[in-house]
C-alpha cells in the first residue's frame, strides 16, 4: 500500500513529488519512460521565464514562487553533498525579455499590466525603440522589454534531472520504465495498473492518495475514474524549429550585432500567429541555436504514438522560418535565406485545457463526486514550465490536505487555477486576455 502515487514524471509531476517528498510524505513517482528524459511537453532545454504582469498577476506569482522554490532545491542537494556544486545558473538563463505588441493591443493592457509592474521594464516604439533595444519597429508596434533576475529561459531537463535528485535523496521512490495504463478506486483504495515497458509486464499499485499530472496520456489513464475529463482536456500538436546562422556568415557579424542577438532572445510577439523565439543552447563557434514556433498554433493529434516522431510539415517550417528571418531584419541583422541553417524541427505535445487556464484541483469520480484523495495538475498551455514549483505548491497542500499560506494572491492562484469551490477551468477565458 503506497500513501501517495504520482503519476508522471516530467517537470509537474517531478515538481509535486519534489514538494512531497520535501514536507517527509512517502511518495512513490511512476514515469513511463526512462532515466533520459527523451519526449513530452518538459523535453527540451529551454522555455521562456517571464514575469511581467501586474501586482496581483497569478502567473507572475507562480514564475516568482518558483525561483524562489528553486533555490531552496539548490540549497538542499547543495547541503546533502549530491553530484557537483549545484547553482540556480545551471537551471536559469538571465535575459531580457522582448515582448512585441500592436499597439491596439497594448493600449488596451497598458493600463492593468504596466502601471503596478514593480520589475525593471523599458517600452519603446518606432525610431525610439532601436535608440532603447536595438529593434527596428513599425510606426504601431510597441516593445516591451522586462529585465529581471532569472527571467529569460528555464531549463526544464536540468531542472527535471535536480527535482528527481531530491527526491531520492528525502527517501521518496522513482520508477521508470512504469507506464500506467488504467486507474480505478475500490473501497476507498486506489489501484493503479502499470504496464513495465521494457517487458510489458502488468501489476496493480494500491495507493491511499493519487496525483496526476495532466499529459497528453492523461485522459486514456482516467477514462474509468473520471470519464469527463475527455472534454476538459485535449492534447495539441505544437511544432518547433531550430535555427542557427551559418558559420561562414555569422563570422561576419559584429560583437555589437552578435550582442545584440542575444540581447533580443528570448522575444514574444502576440502580432497575429504569436510567434516566439528563445536560445536553446550555443554551438562550438558561439553561434545560438534559436528555438523558434507559434505561441497559439495548435493542432489536433490523430495518433499520439506516432506524433513524437513524426516531423513538422513543409508548410509549417516554412512559416516560422520566414518569421525569424524577419525578426532578425528587426535587430538590423539582415540574412539570406541560404544564410539560414535548419538544425532540428519537431513536434511538441501540450495537454490543453478547455478554458486554457491550467489546472491545480481535486478530481469529481464518475459519478459527480468531488474526491479530495485525487488531484490533477497541469494542462498548461505554454504556460507550466516557467511556474512548475508555484503550481506544485499548490498541489501539494490539496493532496495533504494543508491550507498554505495565508495571503491574498496564494487564494487568487488557488482559485484561478481550479480550486473545487469556484470550478473556474471549467469557463471560457475572460475575452482579451493577452498574457
Amino acid at each position: 500500500m503506497e500513501n501517495i502515487v504520482v503519476i508522471g514524471g516530467g517537470l509537474m509531476g517531478s515538481s509535486v513529488a519534489w514538494k512531497l517528498a520535501e514536507r517527509g510524505e512517502k511518495v512513490l513517482l511512476l514515469e513511463q519512460q526512462g532515466k533520459e528524459y527523451d519526449n513530452g511537453s518538459s523535453f527540451g532545454a529551454a522555455r521562456i521565464s517571464r514575469s511581467l504582469g501586474p501586482k496581483k498577476d497569478v502567473f507572475s506569482y507562480v514564475h516568482n514562487k518558483t525561483v524562489k522554490e528553486v533555490s531552496k532545491l539548490i540549497d538542499f542537494l547543495n547541503s546533502v553533498g549530491i553530484g557537483k556544486l549545484h547553482k540556480m545558473e545551471d537551471v536559469y538563463s538571465t535575459s531580457p525579455v522582448s515582448y512585441l505588441y500592436d499597439r491596439s493591443q497594448y493600449d488596451q493592457i497598458n493600463k492593468l499590466r504596466y502601471k503596478k509592474q514593480k520589475y525593471d521594464y523599458r517600452k519603446g516604439s518606432g525610431n525610439s525603440a532601436f535608440r532603447k533595444f536595438g529593434v527596428t519597429l513599425k510606426p504601431n508596434q510597441v516593445l516591451v522589454r522586462e529585465k529581471k533576475l532569472h527571467s529569460g529561459t528555464i531549463n526544464p531537463k536540468v531542472l527535471i534531472e535536480k527535482l528527481r535528485m531530491g527526491i531520492a535523496a528525502k527517501n521518496g521512490v522513482i520508477k521508470y520504465h512504469s507506464k500506467v495504463v488504467s486507474l480505478i478506486k475500490k473501497d476507498g483504495i486506489f489501484e493503479i495498473e502499470v504496464v513495465n515497458t521494457r517487458n510489458q509486464k502488468s501489476k496493480v499499485i494500491k495507493a491511499k492518495k493519487v496525483v496526476v499530472a495532466a499529459g497528453p496520456y492523461t485522459v486514456s489513464v482516467l477514462n474509468k475514474f473520471a470519464p469527463y475529463l475527455d472534454r476538459i482536456l485535449t492534447p495539441k500538436r505544437v511544432f518547433l524549429a531550430f535555427f542557427k546562422i551559418k558559420d561562414k556568415r555569422f563570422a561576419e557579424l559584429s560583437p555589437a550585432e552578435i550582442k545584440n542577438i542575444f540581447d533580443g532572445q528570448p522575444m514574444f510577439s502576440q502580432i497575429g500567429k504569436e510567434y516566439f523565439s528563445m536560445i536553446e543552447e550555443v554551438d562550438k563557434n558561439g553561434s545560438p541555436i534559436i528555438k523558434a514556433g507559434g505561441h497559439k498554433i495548435r493542432k489536433n493529434i490523430i495518433d499520439l504514438d506516432r506524433v513524437w516522431t513524426m516531423k513538422p510539415i513543409k508548410k509549417e517550417v516554412k512559416w516560422v522560418r520566414k518569421k525569424f528571418r524577419k525578426y532578425m531584419e528587426m535587430l538590423e541583422i539582415y540574412l539570406k535565406k541560404k544564410e539560414i541553417e535548419l538544425v532540428d524541427a519537431y513536434n511538441c505535445v501540450y495537454t490543453e485545457t478547455r478554458s486554457q487556464i491550467p489546472l491545480v484541483t481535486a478530481i469529481q469520480n464518475k459519478y459527480g463526486a468531488l474526491d479530495q484523495d485525487i488531484i490533477i495538475i497541469g494542462g498548461m498551455s505554454g504556460v507550466g514550465a516557467k511556474g512548475c514549483l508555484g503550481y506544485a505548491v499548490i498541489g501539494a497542500n490539496l493532496i495533504t490536505g494543508q491550507k498554505g499560506p495565508n495571503t491574498k494572491i496564494y487564494r487568487k492562484a488557488e482559485h484561478a487555477f481550479g480550486s473545487p469551490s469556484t470550478r473556474l477551468w471549467t469557463r471560457r477565458p475572460r475575452r482579451g486576455r493577452l498574457f
